[in-house]
């Protein structure tokens, strides 16, 4: 079970109430599963590389949205035969909380957006080995703190 701490400032208490209900959904091909708005839309942003790309998002405010990568790096997600959770924070993340020794929690700012994204990194493994990491990045107004703290907590990797 993933448990977040996301930091952000304020709560309104109708943000709940003004968003759409939530539903477990999951990727083309599966890989993880995560409950999201039942409006929210899913677009694979990958290309050729080491990982994959995806992208959901509110039709309706498209800066509303998460942002889902998984990578395969192994040499990235482990120190020695450790796991790294930090292979899947950002450069330059703030409030980096180490929750477990497979997974981080952050907040992330970035030029392009307007609210904070709140993230998770976890290092994912197959038949007990690590083979790489995945980071969730999720931007939602900071009224909808609850809501952004519910999503990371539902994001679950498939077995």
């Amino acid at each position: 079970m993933v448990v977040v701490l996301v930091c952000a400032v304020g709560f309104a208490a109708g943000a709940w109430a003004s968003t759409s209900t939530l539903k477990r959904v999951s990727p083309p091909g599966g890989g993880y599963s995560v409950e999201l708005p039942s409006t929210w839309r899913f677009a694979n942003a990958s290309y050729p590389s080491d990982h994959a790309t995806h992208l959901w998002f509110d039709p309706v405010n498209a800066l509303r949205k998460m942002l889902v990568v998984l990578s395969g790096c192994v040499g990235c997600a482990e120190t020695g035969d450790k796991p790294n959770p930090a292979a899947g924070v950002p450069p330059g993340a703030t409030r980096v909380v180490h929750l477990g020794a497979s997974e981080d929690a952050f907040q992330n700012f970035t030029d392009d957006d307007p609210w904070v994204a709140n993230g998770i990194s976890i290092v994912t493994r197959h038949r007990g080995r690590i083979d790489g990491y995945v980071s969730v990045e999720l931007w939602l107004p900071p009224s909808q703190h609850a809501l952004a703290t519910t999503i990371l907590n539902s994001f679950r990797l498939a077995d």
